[in-house]
Parts: structure tokens; C-alpha cells; sequence
């Protein structure tokens, strides 16, 4: 209890503040952001608000991350309308708004307790900067309409929203037109002009402000009767309880989409509380964190937001902004709340022009400009990834987009792995087993020697064995071995290939020899029968001297030759002593 007390004593002076500060920063920002990230959705504003209140609270207390900000972001947000748009007209539509943030958070929440918090590793950089982009274009093109006037439309891909713009482009509304660019102005000039604090973050919350003056304008010169669109009365409550529409025939349905936000979550999430761990030196729970976000989206579900996710923009306001602990996130859920309470009948006036013109300013810093000329100047893998991925969301919906990049990242990363590196080895007493150079021949040449590294795998299994019984088949070749010390993820497929080998070389009268044996490989040769068909005196188990059970095998394989081929080799040096 009296430590508790301490803590509880010791937060009080000297954190309180600081999170109490930051929770207040990052919530002034998230007002204009999340109505503006549920109109992205599709849905009214309302339904934002409520779920930076739910996603903010949920996900900061459950994640490992004292930063990460959880709410409705960017990308999310528009793979919920790209994956919802054939269900518009539908009388259940928030049921299946909820019923895709729940199926999304199930996906994370499993992911999290079967502990694949590396999933995100197989996702390149260069795919989620080309998925991103992608998706930044297809929101700016989607708040086009309401930035000009025109009927709304909400278009799955980039094509159909340019389409839809060139079928409506004569019904412009110059004043419309007018308050959006304005207000996209103001808060550019606000920008510019605040003070700003140490860690370069501006005092005075420019979206918000420019929006506020927009308001203002819209309510003092009666601008929707002048035919400016505004949003008209919002729920001004907290998040009331909801619930999934279920139906299983949907579920189905709705899967791969939800599937996609889910991979998007992870992604975003991860990018997000790395990107300030790397600062801080904060010590990351990736599974947790994966728990917490997928928690937090089926918390969403049920108190009525859209689906949530880690924030890269808002996680580092939140750590420039001061936060402390995981408390800044709980601030700022319920200080939006209260800014929802009382700021609501305000929001009545926002024009939809303005939330179109602060969204399109969201979406243009999507773009990671640096990164892609980075990525233009590395690799071809890099171009291609990135290219292909923002080129299937011109032509594709995002959840299809995704899963185009997820499966080019995954390609091009086996394509790498696919063939494990072999190394030819000699032994020479003076300097011990050095990598044989192409263009001599081994000390012994009855003996090859080869070393094997890298992830022995279905994917590679087949080039290794191609590889390996070249080297077999060489004429003159007696004993073969094959040291396993630094291969990996052996498996049936692997045992397979192995199991070939050795019978290719046995019906050229050849022995084979396997060194640098680890307890696990060990173990699944015994498993899969693999050590009783090649002979347990065959088999050498690695040893702790650096290649001492190689040593072991070299011995076994001169003294074979010696014996049965009339030959006179040298012996090697006792065991460890090269």
C-alpha cells in the first residue's frame, strides 16, 4: 500500500502535468480529425468523435506503448468505404460499419495471443509508402465534391472518383468553393504563424481554429441558405452502445476487408510506437500492442465508432507534446468528450467544405516524399514494390490494394531467401577450413565439402537440392558432406530434398556425411526416419568448438577413402586444434 501511495504521490508532482498537457494537445487535434476521418468513412461525424473517445482510452491502456495514440486515422478509414461502398443504400449500414471493426479487432486480438507481433516484418517499407499514397489520392479525389460543390459521390477506386468528377464537373459552387480553399488557407497561415514549443509542435491547434472560423462564417452570413453544404446537428453525447449487425452470410463477406484493416492496423501501429520507442528507448511489446488495438477496435464496435488504429501523426504530437504515461491517451479520449459537450451545437455550422479542405491537407502529408526518393535511388525491388502497390490503388479498392502489396512483399522476400547460400569448404592443417575458391580444386578431390546457411524451407528446398547434386555428381567425388550448423527452419520438405540427395548418391556408390547437427535438427532427422536411413554413424552433432564436428567427419571421410580407394591422406589435427 505505501508503495502505491509513492507512486501514486510521485505521479501526482511530477507526471500529472505533463500528461495532462499532452492529452489536452492531442485532443484539440483530434476534434477536426476524426469528424473529418468519418466523413472519409462514409458515416456522419459523430461516429469519429466517438471512436477517438472509445479507441483513445482502450488502446492506450492495453497496449505496451506509453505514446501510441489510438483513433480513426487516414487509411483506415478509407479502406472502411472503399470496402463498405456496395452496402451504402443498405438499412443496417452502421451495423456493418461496427461488424468490420469488430471482425478487424478479432483478427488482431488472435494475432496478438498466437504471438505473430512480427507479422509486420514481411510488409516492406516500400509497399506501405505506395499503399499510402494511394490511399491519400483516392481521399483527396473523394472530398473533391464537397471541396467544390458537387454532388457527393464515394468512389472505391481512384478511376471511378475521377470519373464521377468529370460527370458532375459543371455544377461547381464558386462560394463552396470559396470556404473550402479558405479554410485550407487559414490553417496553413495558423501553422506558420504560432509559436511553437521546444519540440517544434505549434501551441494553437490550426485545424481546429481555421474550422471554428469557418463555422463562424457559415453561421453569421447564413451560408446554407447561399447553397454552402454544412453538417447540420451532430449527437452532442458520449459514445452510446451500439451493436455488430451479424449475419453470417456478411461475416463472409466482409472478411477480406476486414482482414485488410487489420493488416493495415498492424502496420500502422507498429510504425508508429517504433517510430518513438527509437527516441525514447522504450522497450516494445509487439503481441500486446496488437492485443490492445485489436481490443480497442471491438470496443469501438459496441460504443459506436469506426474502426481505430495506431496514429503515426498523433503518437509523435503526443510524445513532443509531453506525455508521460499511458494516462496522456485516457486524457485526451475523455477531454474530447468534454470539448464534444460543449463545442457540439458549434459543429452544426461546419461547412462540409471546410472538413473537405482540412482532409485534403491529412492526406497530402500521407505522402512520404523523402522515403520514395530514397526508394527510387536503392534497389529495383524498392521502385517496384512501391509502384506497383500505389498503381493497384488506382485501379483497385484499397483492401485489394493491400493484399496486391502484402503478397509483392511477401515475392520478392522469398525470392531472396528462396536459395539457401552454399559455400564449398577445404581444410588445410595450417589455416583450417577456409571457403574453396572457384577456381581451384578441393585438397582431397574424392571429398567435397559443403556448408550450408540461411533458411532451408519449402520455398528453396528444390534450387538447394539442384545445387547440392551438381556438386554430387562430380566425376571422381566420393564422400559428400554437409555441414548444417547455419542452416534453419528445417522441414518436412527439407528432410525431402535431404532424403534425395542421399539416394542419388548412393546409387553412384557415394557416401554422405551431415556435420554441425543442432539438438532440433537432430531431433526431426530421428522424427522423420531420416537418421536411420542415412546411419546414426553418418550423423555428427555440433559441437561448442567452432567446427569441431566437422573435424569429426572430415576424419570419418579421409579415413573411408584411405581404406576403401587405396588412398593415403593425412589425418586432421586432434578434434578443436586447427
Amino acid at each position: 500500500m505505501k508503495s502505491f501511495s509513492r507512486r501514486f504521490k510521485e505521479y501526482r508532482h511530477e507526471k500529472w502535468r505533463q500528461d495532462l498537457a499532452a492529452g489536452l494537445t492531442v485532443a484539440f487535434v483530434a476534434l477536426p480529425q476524426s469528424m473529418a476521418y468519418a466523413l472519409i468513412a462514409g458515416v456522419k461525424p459523430e461516429y469519429g468523435l466517438y471512436a477517438f473517445m472509445v479507441g483513445s482510452i482502450v488502446g492506450g491502456l492495453a497496449g505496451s506503448s506509453r505514446h501510441l495514440q489510438t483513433g480513426p486515422t487516414n487509411a483506415t478509414s478509407i479502406v472502411v468505404a472503399s470496402t463498405l461502398a456496395a452496402y451504402a443504400a443498405s438499412e443496417h449500414f452502421m451495423g456493418l460499419v461496427f461488424l468490420l471493426g469488430f471482425l478487424a479487432g478479432v483478427f488482431q486480438v488472435a494475432a496478438g495471443l498466437l504471438k505473430l507481433g512480427n507479422l509486420t516484418q514481411f510488409i516492406s517499407r516500400s509497399v506501405l509508402t505506395g499503399f499510402i499514397a494511394g490511399a491519400g489520392l483516392l481521399i483527396v479525389v473523394n472530398q473533391l465534391p464537397n471541396l467544390l460543390g458537387l454532388p457527393r459521390g464515394s468512389s472505391s477506386t481512384i478511376v471511378d472518383g475521377l470519373v464521377h468528377l468529370m460527370a458532375n464537373w459543371e455544377g461547381c459552387h464558386p462560394l463552396t468553393i470559396m470556404i473550402g480553399v479558405g479554410t485550407t488557407l487559414l490553417a496553413l497561415l495558423i501553422q506558420q504563424i504560432s509559436p511553437k514549443t521546444a519540440s517544434g509542435v505549434p501551441l494553437l491547434p490550426a485545424f481546429l481554429l481555421a474550422i471554428l472560423a469557418a463555422a463562424g462564417a457559415a453561421a453569421f452570413f447564413h451560408l446554407d441558405q447561399r447553397g454552402v453544404k454544412i453538417i447540420g446537428d451532430i449527437a452532442v453525447s458520449l459514445p452510446p452502445p451500439s451493436l455488430p449487425w451479424f449475419d453470417w452470410k456478411l461475416l463472409a463477406e466482409l472478411a477480406p476487408g476486414a482482414m485488410a484493416i487489420a493488416l493495415i492496423g498492424f502496420a500502422e501501429s507498429t510504425s508508429a510506437s517504433k517510430t518513438v520507442a527509437a527516441v525514447t528507448g522504450d522497450s516494445l511489446d509487439a503481441d500486446r500492442e496488437f492485443t490492445g488495438q485489436g481490443l480497442a477496435k471491438i470496443a469501438a464496435a459496441f460504443l459506436s465508432g469506426i474502426p481505430v488504429s495506431g496514429s503515426l501523426t498523433r503518437t509523435v504530437l503526443n510524445y513532443r507534446a509531453g506525455a508521460a504515461t499511458k494516462l496522456a491517451n485516457a486524457i485526451a479520449g475523455l477531454a474530447l468528450a468534454l470539448m464534444v459537450l460543449f463545442l457540439g451545437p458549434a459543429a452544426a455550422y461546419i461547412p462540409l467544405a471546410a472538413l473537405a479542405g482540412i482532409v485534403v491537407l491529412i492526406a497530402a502529408s500521407m505522402v512520404d516524399v523523402e522515403y520514395i526518393k530514397l526508394a527510387l535511388r536503392s534497389t529495383r525491388r524498392d521502385p517496384l514494390a512501391l509502384g506497383a502497390t500505389f498503381a493497384a490503388a488506382l485501379f483497385f479498392p484499397l483492401d485489394t490494394a493491400i493484399y496486391i502489396g502484402v503478397g509483392l512483399s511477401l515475392a520478392l522476400f522469398l525470392r531472396r531467401v528462396r536459395v539457401p547460400h552454399l559455400a564449398e569448404m577445404d581444410y588445410e592443417p595450417a589455416a583450417g577450413f577456409r571457403e574453396l575458391p572457384a577456381d581451384r580444386p578441393p585438397s582431397i578431390p574424392e571429398l567435397a565439402i559443403v556448408q550450408v546457411s540461411g533458411e532451408i524451407f519449402f520455398g528453396g528446398v528444390d534450387l538447394l537440392e539442384e545445387e547440392i547434386q551438381k556438386i554430387a555428381r562430380r566425376p571422381g567425388l566420393k564422400v559428400l558432406i554437409l555441414r548444417l550448423k547455419r542452416a534453419f527452419s528445417l522441414d518436412a520438405s527439407s528432410i525431402v530434398a535431404l532424403t534425395n540427395i542421399y539416394n542419388d548418391l548412393t546409387r553412384q556408390g557415394k557416401l554422405l556425411l551431415i556435420s554441425g547437427v543442432t539438438g532440433e535438427t537432430e531431433t526431426l532427422f530421428r522424427r522423420c526416419g531420416f537418421e536411420a536411413l542415412v546411419g546414426r554413424e553418418h550423423i555428427f552433432p555440433a559441437r561448442q568448438a567452432l567446427f569441431q564436428s566437422t573435424l569429426e567427419a572430415l576424419d570419418y571421410a579421409v579415413k573411408y577413402i584411405n581404406n576403401r580407394f587405396g588412398k593415403n591422406y593425412p589425418l586432421s589435427p586432434p578434434h578443436g586444434k586447427q
